[in-house]
């Protein structure tokens, strides 16, 4: 098995699920469907994740997101419901994760200062699948006496950003259900959730025990929660959950705990970005992974030419691992060598064509210097299909077609990038610029009218009334 899975993949998709998968979905009835429909979860995940973006919460790195995707979907490939599924990573330092409406899934990045493997992160990443295919988001505004889709945005993006008292708040206040019944519902979702992740882990070929081994360390990193009556914990014992893994760990045969390198080459990429890595002292090391990792304190420390003689250790032992060629190639870019740098990546998709991260870093160097603009634009377009949630693609798009005269597209790239970040205002401000310019068609002008309207209407609660338009329906 590759160690370096994701450089071997062509694209990651968001997508369905595969047509052998065999775990099924639940049958939860006409009731739920009638009260949250599908589509409603949906609009309330767009609109939360929007809103997360606006608030600098999520991490825009494809290495990253393109590693919690592939998780992700080597997961939720073995289950048969028919829908999308979207994975990200966020800035908290908590160890926390979440799933939202939608089959939106967030994962703090401080999930991997605790876990130590794969497997740990997996177990987690099935945790929050099974909310999601279990609709318990929905089952939880169903169960309240007020169906406000935007009471609920509010809600639920008012925890996840951290916003915990004025949420609970209004949880009790306005949503009317009692303390005890929410505790009840929260508490028997964990247990279904657990029950579904052993599934999923156990048919990815997972080691159970690993997830129990999570439990565990969460159980440490909680013991000043220790006294609290069990009743009032949001959350099952640690104790129980971990037996009952165990259990089921018992009938694995040769389960995996890593799969791949990418585990640890990601832990460095997000404790870099949450400044852990800074002024590292330093040990001449064999390990990849250990060198990549003090690299990246060096680059965080300005030391781009020290970082370079460091990582160039294993980058020349090893010169098609995409986290070492990525990173030498953002460092040579750096020290201003960018033809040297972009010649790296041009290799690296020689092997590994389309690999989505690689590809972005060398269009937008591409696209910085100016060389081989169509190639570049080609290139993102292509692989926005497979991911059309990602705000920085977006931007590079709009950058690359304003350097090439299209007006028009840039526009449209730019208000997609804005309204994906949750900047509304600024999103509107590109649409009127472009309906007052000379250099667009009354039939584009019109097209620009129209996003706008569809962005006033599909916004949770529609801006129709702030802005003064009678068009939504």
């Amino acid at each position: 098995m590759s160690k370096y899975f994701i450089g071997i993949i062509m694209v990651l998709s968001v997508g369905s699920a595969a047509a052998h998968e065999d775990i099924p979905a639940p049958n939860l009835g006409d009731t739920l469907n009638r009260t949250i429909t599908l589509y409603d979860e949906e609009r309330i995940g767009r609109n939360i994740y929007k809103n997360l973006q606006k608030n600098n919460y999520i991490i825009d790195d494809f290495l990253v997101n393109d590693y919690i995707t592939y998780l992700g979907n080597r997961l939720s490939r073995n289950i048969s419901m028919e829908r999308d599924y979207f994975f990200f990573m966020t800035k908290s330092n908590a160890v926390n994760a979440f799933a939202v409406p939608g089959g939106f899934m967030g994962f703090n990045a401080g999930l991997f200062t605790l876990t130590q493997n794969e497997a740990q992160l997996a177990g987690v990443v099935a945790h929050e699948l099974g909310h999601v295919v279990l609709r318990h988001s929905a089952e939880m505004m169903a169960s309240s006496n007020v169906n406000s889709i935007p009471m609920w945005i509010g809600i639920f993006a008012g925890l996840l950003a951290g916003e915990t008292e004025a949420s609970i708040a209004a949880i009790q206040s306005g949503i009317g259900f009692s303390v005890q019944k929410n505790i009840n519902l929260v508490r028997e979702n964990e247990i279904e959730s657990d029950n579904f992740a052993v599934m999923l882990m156990n048919k990815s070929n997972y080691d159970l025990n690993e997830m129990a081994n999570f439990f565990l360390l969460m159980q440490g990193d909680s013991n000043n929660q220790e006294n609290l009556n069990e009743y009032f914990m949001t959350h099952p014992l640690y104790k129980n959950r971990i037996s009952t893994i165990k259990k089921r760990a018992r009938e694995q045969v040769n389960p995996i705990k890593n799969s791949t390198d990418d585990y640890f080459y990601v832990r460095n990429i997000l404790e870099s970005k949450m400044r852990i890595l800074k002024n590292m002292k330093y040990k001449f090391s064999d390990d990849p992974i250990q060198n990549h990792r003090y690299a990246l304190s060096l680059v965080n420390s300005g030391k781009y030419t020290e970082a370079r003689k460091i990582l160039s250790q294993s980058f020349s032992k090893d010169r098609f691992n995409i986290y070492l060629a990525s990173l030498m190639s953002e460092i040579l870019w750096l020290e201003g060598k960018k033809s040297e740098s972009k010649e790296i990546l041009k290799k690296i998709l020689s092997i590994y064509p389309n690999n989505n991260a690689i590809s972005h870093q060398l269009f937008f160097f591409n696209i910085k210097d100016q060389v081989d603009l169509e190639q570049s634009i080609s290139g993102v377009e292509y692989l926005m299909k497979y991911n059309s949630y990602n705000p920085q693609a977006y931007k590079i798009l709009a950058e690359a077609y304003s350097k090439t005269n299209r007006f028009y597209k840039s526009k449209l790239a730019l208000i997609n990038y804005y309204n994906l970040k949750g900047n509304i205002t600024m999103a509107f401000k590109v649409i009127d610029d472009g309906n007052s310019s000379d250099k667009l068609t009354d039939y584009e002008k019109g097209y620009l009218q129209k996003l706008k309207n569809s962005i006033l209407c599909t916004t949770n609660p529609p801006l129709e009334p702030i802005f003064g338009n009678k068009t939504c329906n």
